[in-house]
């Protein structure tokens, strides 16, 4: 009986080796054993040998040399271990990121509205369910004061069992209080950032001297900027407020004031009267006033420049919701205003605005430009002597890469897309995009869309929340041609919800058309540039190329848009043809509304183009669209021919460091029609830089307030 518990011993000695094998420290009791079988001293003899085998054999294979394969550190992660276990008591701010809420909890919480939000809204200001939802995930007693949404964006993917609006938010937090609740850096998910800088005001009453590298300290600087598009703008705003009113910018538009433009623009749509000078492209503010005003873009939400964009803006009129909204635009309203309060500014810093001044010719002496050459609205020739010149004219200024070829300004051939706007009813892309639970939800504020809506889907809204009219994107690279087997590109380009298509033509004898919208999107109609790509070396082109040298994409534009002036009728009456008869090659015995308030005529558009551009976009619309929006293959789906100015055909080689334009001096291309950007925030990120890099030039690189240039080529789509 006294040895009954000795079996035990050999179990506890291959229980103990395989506990240590796994853990390098175990805590064993084993006052629960009688001890009167088993002598103390043999037991703890026995127990040790068990536990030094089992040591030995855990640092053996501690120390194989074949160790597990580490995951390779990214340089933000070996920035932010040196910074995750840094605590002081000083304020620290974290981004966090994915906080989702629920529409209906955010509709439900939303406090009367007062007028525009803000940039950086206090706390009581913030949603309560955004803060209910930062208290539950962050372990916080409170919201802390300080506490700014960054960015807020719509989720309506339909992997998800509901639409969600995603913030980005950063919280300042003392440190300390920070490290109680663990905090850690996790990459894309919460982030400590080092500070959060506010808008810096530019001032112009400094005191600070800029020493001119000419040693003429007291020579006022006259700069031509010829264009009033977003990079002339932006560029004539940053050399007044950098120069302390030693730079006098001279703005040149062939078009006129928003106000009197848009009484042209009134000629147009009610009696078919076109300016060629003054219309939807040309005049203050460039084709992006009568837009959609996107200003979403490729280059960066949170680069230097583009927050400068987006707060000037701000600054003159623009809804301070554009900073933190996921993808912001303006609508046209907002752009006419904000255009005469940059004006008027503009006009306070000494700069000189000449409206119905179109640019005739650059004068020069050698390789280097003196100024421009230009004729007013009576016909009267001008000149404009400049220390420098800065060409920011659009795409369509087509007349300006004929006078530089002529002047012998190095050209060269881009690639740009052409196509069509398509347009569908509003709700048909409410329902592909939020489904028949969310579509009703959708609210414009207009009684006659709202209803229209609630009809088409034959119920009341199921949700508290109301919906933005949704948008869309579209892309493919593998849209055959059929030629060879040949794939292009095709893409939507410039969406606009709740718009209306309108004419972009700058000559009675040619139709191109464009979208837009106003800031409460609340039309009928929703609609879309769809375009195929053309390459600069491509075979559509090569007769043009034989004609027009580096001028083949812009007669290859002129070709089509006078193709579909014919196909309409003349007259500005616009050819149209549903996508499932342009697809099947036959003309559309009906057709279906139109916002297009000049007339639309049923037509063989897929006639217009060359065969492989029309077949890219078959390929494109039944193949590719289709299956990433499925009920986008619509027969209410309107093609409106054509759409061909997405970009410049042309670009003027400039280089990179000082933007000068190669083998011309003192000229200085900048924005879309340059060929280095492709959008409202990208054209004007551009046009600062050609102005800073042009201020260097004067004071040097050392004077203050100085701003780092940064990308500015880029595309809104």
């Amino acid at each position: 009986m006294s040895n009954r518990y000795s079996f035990l011993v050999p179990v506890l000695q291959l229980f103990l080796v395989a506990v240590l094998t796994v853990k390098k420290i175990t805590v064993v009791s084993f006052t629960a054993l009688p001890q009167n079988g088993l002598r103390a001293g043999q037991f703890q003899s026995r127990l040790r040998s068990s536990v030094i085998v089992a040591a030995s054999q855990s640092n053996e294979r501690n120390k194989n040399p074949r160790k597990k394969k580490r995951k390779k550190k990214t340089s933000f992660d070996k920035k932010a271990e040196n910074k995750k276990d840094f605590v002081h008591g000083g304020i620290e701010v974290w981004r966090i990121y994915g906080i989702s809420v629920h529409p209906d909890a955010l509709e439900k919480d939303r406090p009367p509205s007062t007028g525009a939000k803000k940039a950086a809204e206090p706390v009581d200001q913030l949603p309560a369910a955004l803060q209910k939802a930062l208290i539950g995930k962050l372990r916080l007693e409170s919201i802390p004061v300080g506490t700014r949404v960054v960015r807020r964006s719509l989720d309506a993917r339909k992997k998800l069992d509901h639409p969600i609006y995603s913030y980005v938010v950063d919280i300042p937090i003392e440190g300390s209080l920070r490290h109680s609740l663990r905090w850690q850096v996790k990459s894309g998910r919460m982030e400590k950032i080092e500070s959060i800088t506010g808008k810096k005001e530019n001032k112009t009453d400094s005191n600070s001297d800029h020493k001119d590298d000419t040693g003429n300290e007291d020579q006022t600087k006259n700069i031509v900027v010829v264009g009033m598009g977003p990079a002339g703008l932006f560029c004539a705003l940053q050399l007044a407020l950098g120069s302390n009113g030693k730079v006098r910018p001279i703005l040149l538009d062939r078009g006129q004031p928003v106000h009197k433009r848009g009484q042209d623009i009134g000629r147009l749509i009610h009696r078919r009267v076109l300016n060629e000078e003054s219309n939807f492209v040309f005049g203050e503010g460039g084709a992006g006033t009568w837009s959609d005003g996107k200003l979403t873009t490729r280059i960066g939400r949170n680069s230097g420049t583009v927050r400068l964009v987006l707060e000037t803006l701000v600054e003159f009129g623009a809804p301070a919701d554009i900073l933190w909204k996921g993808a912001p635009h303006l609508g046209t309203d907002n752009l006419v205003k904000l255009l005469r309060n940059m004006r008027f500014r503009l006009a306070e810093l000494g700069g000189e605005i000449r409206f119905g001044t179109k640019m005739t010719n650059i004068k020069m002496d050698g390789n280097k430009v003196c100024g421009v050459l230009a004729e007013d609205g009576d016909g009267n020739e001008q000149y404009f002597e400049g220390d420098h010149v800065v060409l920011a004219t659009g795409h369509s200024a087509r007349d300006v890469y004929e006078t530089l070829n002529r002047a012998g300004v190095k050209l060269e051939p881009k690639g740009f897309a052409v196509g069509f706007r398509i347009e569908h009813p509003q709700r048909i892309i409410n329902k592909i995009q939020y489904g028949d639970e969310w579509g009703p939800s959708v609210k414009t504020g207009k009684s006659l869309t709202d209803a229209e809506n609630e009809e088409f889907f034959g119920t009341k809204p199921e949700h508290i929340a109301k919906m933005p009219p949704p948008s869309y994107r579209l892309a493919t690279d593998k849209a055959m041609d059929g030629v060879d087997g040949n794939c292009r590109g095709a893409y939507s380009f410039c969406m606009c919800p709740g718009g209306q298509i309108v004419p972009a033509s700058t000559d009675p004898e040619e139709v191109c058309v464009n979208g837009m919208s106003f800031s409460r999107r609340d039309s009928k109609w929703a609609n879309s540039a769809l375009v195929v790509t053309v390459d600069p070396d491509d075979k559509i082109l090569d007769k043009y190329r034989t004609d027009h040298g580096v001028m083949a994409g812009l007669e290859f534009q002129r070709d089509m848009e006078r193709r579909a002036s014919k196909f309409g009728g003349g007259n500005l009456t616009v050819p149209v043809q549903r996508m499932t008869d342009f697809c099947d090659s036959k003309v559309s015995s009906t057709i279906p509304s139109s916002s297009y308030r000049l007339g639309v005529k049923s037509a063989p558009c897929h006639e217009i183009y060359p065969e492989p551009i029309t077949n890219a976009l078959r390929d494109a619309l039944t193949n590719h669209f289709q299956k990433q929006m499925p009920g986008y293959y619509h027969p209410d789906g309107l093609l409106h021919a054509v759409e061909t100015r997405t970009s410049s055909t042309l670009r003027v080689p400039r280089d990179r460091n000082t933007f000068l334009a190669i083998g011309t001096e003192n000229l200085y291309p900048s924005g879309e029609g340059a060929g280095y950007a492709g959008g409202i925030v990208s054209a004007a990120v551009d046009g600062i830089n050609v102005a800073e890099t042009i201020l260097d030039t004067i004071y040097g690189e050392s004077r203050p307030d100085r701003i780092e240039t940064g990308k500015s080529v880029g595309f809104s789509y």
